[in-house]
């Protein structure tokens, strides 16, 4: 586990975030950090959100789509996108995919697989972003919602970004809050 993992690891046990939701087709979760320049983001979908099957391939389309798949998530830019004027670029991309190995002789296949990726980003102006879009619904079919956490100095906000509104804007909900409206 990186530096980064650990930290976002930390920051969720610290917050009571640990405690997820059951595992639910179509609903993933992501742990976003804030901290100085640096910004982590944590993502943790089903499999069958992102390749549309729960056990190991059982054909080389199957394989490929696996494949396709992890390799997609190594690539955070093509997950979320930030705003331009934060000038964030990738510092780690860490992608774990469970479940999906072949059981040994005599054991039973895992009935739940799961992707998840960790991001880290330096940004120049890190304070700066407001909005983070989430382009991965465009990229896997089967995802439908995630329930979001942001981590900052001031404590854990919660969003929830989906297909319909693939946007988590930060500016609008802290107005709503500091508003009353």
């Amino acid at each position: 586990m990186t530096r980064i993992g650990l930290a976002i690891l930390l920051a969720t046990i610290a917050t009571g975030s640990w405690a997820q939701a059951p595992h639910q087709h179509g609903h993933g979760t992501a742990t976003i950090t804030f901290e100085g320049n640096r910004l982590a983001i944590e993502l943790v979908m089903p499999g069958a959100d992102i390749v549309g099957f729960e056990r190991p391939p059982q054909t080389p389309a199957e394989e490929v789509a696996l494949a396709g798949a992890t390799a997609a998530l190594r690539n955070p830019i093509g997950i979320v996108a930030l705003p331009t004027a934060a000038r964030c670029t990738v510092a780690e991309a860490e992608v774990t995919v469970e479940g999906y190995e072949r059981p040994t002789a005599g054991a039973a296949a895992t009935e739940h697989t799961e992707f998840e990726a960790v991001y880290l980003f330096t940004c120049a102006d890190a304070a700066g972003i407001r909005t983070i879009e989430f382009p991965l619904f465009a990229k896997f079919q089967n995802a439908e919602e995630i329930e979001v956490t942001v981590l900052t100095g001031r404590g854990p906000t919660e969003y929830e970004v989906t297909r319909a509104t693939p946007r988590l804007d930060r500016g609008n909900f802290l107005l709503r809050w500091l508003t009353g409206r």
